[in-house]
């Protein structure tokens, strides 16, 4: 058996804790820093839309998100399941997932220029991003990815509906949690215990 600084990532066994920061290209990690990468852009981009201290207090809130999945992620040790490869399919599933995303990105571009409401696009980059995540949830056996996009779609649907009554401030501050329940949801995915032996 060789030693866990020789193995892949992937092939992280669940008999004994590891720190994600050891093993970056687990799926359960890398996966996360791509999601925090995304999630960060949610806020940073938007945060500079709310009046007054909100862009401060934004701050502060990312931060303190921030920390918190990268403790649970990287630093705190836990097992990693080995995923094995995904199931059939999960790369039609990855590719047409992402595709309705952009398409979903270009069309309500189209719309919101149509009727004249470009500032409601954070909100709809937020569902399209939301819905995205939920049939990897099967596709990957990852319940997360479920918990994650109804998560995101639903706070991106109350964005752009109060963003139609009231302007762009609704909508920066929807992009802006968005960012920051991200970074929670995977943090407490990855405190959740990990069952020995969970099938892949």
């Amino acid at each position: 058996m060789t030693t866990t600084r020789q193995r892949p990532a992937a092939a992280v066994t669940a008999g004994r804790p590891h720190r994600g920061i050891r093993h970056l290209l687990h799926p359960q990690v890398l996966g996360v820093l791509i999601g925090g990468a995304g999630a960060s852009a949610f806020v940073h981009v938007n945060r500079g839309l709310l009046p007054g201290a909100w862009p401060t207090v934004a701050l502060l809130a990312w931060a303190a998100a921030l920390l918190v999945c990268a403790w649970s992620v990287l630093l705190r040790p836990r097992r990693l399941r080995d995923v094995g490869p995904p199931r059939p399919g999960a790369g039609v599933v990855y590719t047409a997932s992402v595709a309705g995303m952009l398409a979903a990105f270009a069309v309500g571009r189209r719309v919101l220029d149509a009727v004249d409401r470009p500032e409601l696009m954070p909100a709809v980059v937020v569902v399209a991003v939301g819905l995205h995540f939920v049939p990897f949830a099967r596709a990957f056996g990852a319940p997360v990815f479920g918990t994650l996009g109804w998560t995101l779609a639903a706070i991106g649907v109350a964005g752009l509906l109060l963003g139609v009554v009231a302007g762009a401030v609704p909508v920066a501050a929807a992009a802006v949690v968005t960012g920051v329940v991200m970074l929670l949801l995977m943090a407490l995915d990855a405190l959740r215990p990990e069952p020995v032996g969970r099938p892949t």
